[in-house]
């Protein structure tokens, strides 16, 4: 008995007079981050920016979790999950007025002014019997019901047809019609689908408007409708009468039937963009400057994807933040 006792106040001692051992300090935990979700938005031919966009993101090393385009951005986002954008870039830096005059098939008592064939059998070439299903990340295109004005969302079947239905321009490109439903361009209901990621709880998500810099901030102009004749503009202390408008007379203030149409459709869709991303706003919205770029001028490819390269990379810091942070 006493032997023990003695061995236990030796323990004792030992456990007293020892340094126990250190615990290993608990690391912090690695920052996380996550891909990010594409709003590709409309714009004709200043859509071109987007292939810019996606350079920079794949050279910062970037992963794209999902991509929504409407209209061109619905092309470029279509070849750039098909594994095609560097077929899209070249044609696009090779395009001309010639060269885009030679692709449109004018057609005369239809819905539209160009059928879109000639353009649609260039994309058949790389892309022909392509399934969204079959690309490696989730993919919509949008686009709209004519008859109804319905959002249509576009994200299984042909590619090709996704895409043709989504760039349609009404009065342009004749509308496609997909299983019995009617559908022109998307731009006409949700020019910038953020709203498209949201619904399928994309964590971050990245828009690129390309509209941003065109009519300014949408101002409200109070304006007379009197027109004062070439004798009073001399006179300007006179009274202005009421004149009737004779419509535009000098050649600044004269626009063909196709430039009417196309600034309309530029109001279209600069209004709806600001009016469904201020109601839902993405995480980080890329705003390259593109309205010196007119919808028509496909030719101007170089400067587009220039543009759209630089203000990527310019918000790559931010980018980079965000994804700490939401992921």
């Amino acid at each position: 008995m006493l032997e023990w006792a003695s061995l236990r106040s030796k323990q004792d001692s030992r456990d007293v007079g020892e340094t126990p051992p250190e615990l290993p300090r608990p690391q912090p935990a690695p920052a996380r981050k996550s891909g990010i979700s594409l709003a590709l938005g409309g714009g004709a031919a200043r859509g071109w920016a987007h292939i810019g966009v996606l350079r920079a993101l794949d050279e910062a090393g970037i992963e794209i979790d999902m991509i929504a385009g409407t209209s061109i951005g619905a092309l470029v986002g279509g070849c750039y999950l098909a594994g095609k954008l560097d077929e899209l870039e070249e044609f696009a830096r090779s395009l001309t007025k010639r060269r885009i005059f030679g692709l449109l098939d004018l057609r005369f008592g239809g819905s539209g002014l160009f059928g879109g064939m000639k353009l649609t059998t260039r994309l058949q070439r790389h892309l022909d019997g392509l399934r969204i299903e079959d690309l490696s990340k989730p993919f919509v295109c949008v686009a709209a019901e004519i008859r109804t004005g319905h959002e249509i969302w576009l994200s299984s079947g042909s590619l090709i047809t996704a895409m043709r239905a989504s760039y349609a321009l009404p009065g342009v490109f004749e509308p496609v019609v997909c299983n019995k439903r009617v559908l022109v361009d998307g731009a006409l209901v949700n020019p910038v689908p953020v709203s498209v990621c949201r619904a399928y709880e994309q964590r971050l998500v990245v828009a690129v408007n390309l509209h941003y810099d065109i009519f300014g901030r949408a101002a409200v102009i109070k304006h007379s409708a009197d027109m004062p004749s070439p004798s009073e503009e001399l006179n300007r202390d006179a009274p202005a009468p009421l004149i009737v408008d004779r419509g535009p007379t000098d050649r600044e203030s004269r626009i063909g039937i196709t430039g009417v149409m196309v600034e309309a459709f530029n109001i279209i869709q600069d209004r709806i963009s600001r009016a469904r991303m201020a109601g839902d706003p993405p995480d980080l919205a890329l705003l390259p400057k593109l309205g010196h770029i007119g919808l028509t001028e496909f030719h101007r490819a170089d400067e587009a994807i220039k543009l759209g390269y630089e203000t990527t990379r310019a918000h790559l810091a931010e980018l980079e933040r965000l994804r700490t942070v939401i992921a």
